[in-house]
């Protein structure tokens, strides 16, 4: 497989290499006041035209960017207001949001012994 993508790049570098030949050999036929300025204008247009695209790096992530805990505070308030408007939807919210608030903290100590 690495060998047909050599080959792949072979050929376009030889395809490459024949269109610059060709693009030499048409500014050198061109009158001599005029030569730097079409090379100057070659170079242009490929830097233009051609689009780089440098490959990805890949950036090292955190195991756990956020932990539950931090989710759990804004649903327990919202657990305590709806507790007070529809109480089988507050004791869910609130009872979700405790849950969420210990494994956030087991989390912790979890990773902590880990590492």
């Amino acid at each position: 497989m690495n060998q047909d993508i050599n080959t792949g790049n072979d050929e376009v570098g030889v395809q490459i290499e024949g269109l610059a030949r060709d693009l030499a050999r048409t500014i050198s036929t061109a009158p001599a006041g005029q030569r730097e300025r079409l090379r100057d204008m070659a170079v242009h247009v490929l830097r233009d035209e051609v689009e780089i695209i440098e490959p990805a790096v890949p950036t090292a992530t955190s195991r756990n960017a956020s932990n539950p805990f931090a989710m759990g505070i804004p649903l327990i308030l919202v657990g305590f207001v709806m507790l007070v408007m529809f109480p089988p939807v507050g004791l869910l919210l609130c009872a979700a949001a405790g849950l969420m608030m210990v494994w956030g903290v087991a989390a912790v100590f979890l990773v902590r012994r880990d590492s």
